[in-house]
């Protein structure tokens, strides 16, 4: 009796343990200290579409990113490959089509499609649905969108900052090689044809960027009917492969790493991973 009290002792405590590590603070910077890091690095979870008008860069934001040496993205936008590997990534590998894929859905969701993006469905018939759905966000918002990663990626310049990626854009298109064509093409055409939806659904995920939760912006990621069961391949096998490289280049130089807000929240985000490391990661409120 007394062995069984035990073990249930040590797992709740366990437990305790490895729920304390996971961010519960509404913030989008982070420092990251410890380890025998000699100056601290800075985490900042980004939103890759938004107004200009609400991207002006915070003083604490710019304090931090003065102090470091250089800068990390999702992927190196810098890099003119990125571009032309992300272009040759778009095709399907195999002999579907959207047209077969979407069946009788096709000319609704293809006039949809058009009047959002000036681009006929007929023209990308062959591309992977998933990375089409990215070209419909900005038909959605009432400006002309722009991204933090641009915003960062021009301060970085103005430095003389060296830019790199966590991760190569060849692994981010690997991603839409992992979730069925078929699922995608149905995630596609729902969007398409429920596109006041997506456009609230949308609204309603800048409104929590906006109030920085980034357990919330996890939480829509991993509760959204289409995205949650490939949560895994989307965000969290990602989080974990970052991982490494994060902990080798803070040891390097400080570094301002800028990815998706999504990425940083949750027991598998990435605040919590680094924790879980023996990493001090906290946050920088403005």
């Amino acid at each position: 009796m007394k062995k069984v009290l035990h073990i249930i002792v040590t797992l709740l405590v366990f437990t305790k343990l490895t729920s304390a590590q996971v961010p519960t603070e509404k913030a989008l910077l982070w420092e990251v200290t410890g380890k025998n890091i000699q100056q601290p690095s800075y985490l900042f979870g980004t939103i890759h579409l938004m107004c200009p008008d609400e991207m002006k860069v915070p003083a604490k934001v710019a304090k931090a990113f003065e102090v470091t040496k250089s800068l990390y993205l999702e992927v190196d936008l810098d890099d003119p490959q990125t571009m032309l590997t992300m272009l040759m990534g778009m095709k399907m590998h195999d002999t579907s089509t959207l047209q077969n894929l979407m069946g009788n859905d096709f000319d609704s969701a293809n006039a949809i499609f058009q009047k959002r993006t000036g681009i006929s469905l007929k023209l990308m018939n062959t591309a992977k649905p998933l990375m089409l759905m990215s070209l419909i966000y900005p038909g959605l918002m009432k400006c002309t969108p722009a991204s933090w990663e641009s915003v960062f990626q021009n301060m970085a310049k103005e430095k003389g900052y060296n830019i790199s990626g966590l991760e190569d854009v060849s692994e981010q298109v690997k991603v839409f090689e992992k979730i069925p064509y078929k699922v995608q093409a149905e995630m596609l055409t729902k969007m398409l044809l429920n596109i006041d939806s997506a456009r609230m659904e949308f609204e309603e995920m800048l409104n929590v960027y906006r109030s920085k939760d980034i357990n919330k912006m996890y939480q829509l990621t991993t509760e959204e009917k289409d995205f949650g069961e490939y949560e895994g391949i989307m965000l969290s096998d990602r989080n974990h492969n970052w991982i490494p490289v994060i902990g080798e280049q803070v040891k390097k130089m400080p570094t301002f790493f800028a990815f998706g807000a999504g990425h940083l929240g949750g027991e598998k985000g990435v605040i919590n991973l680094l924790r879980r490391q023996g990493y001090k990661v906290k946050p920088v409120y403005y």
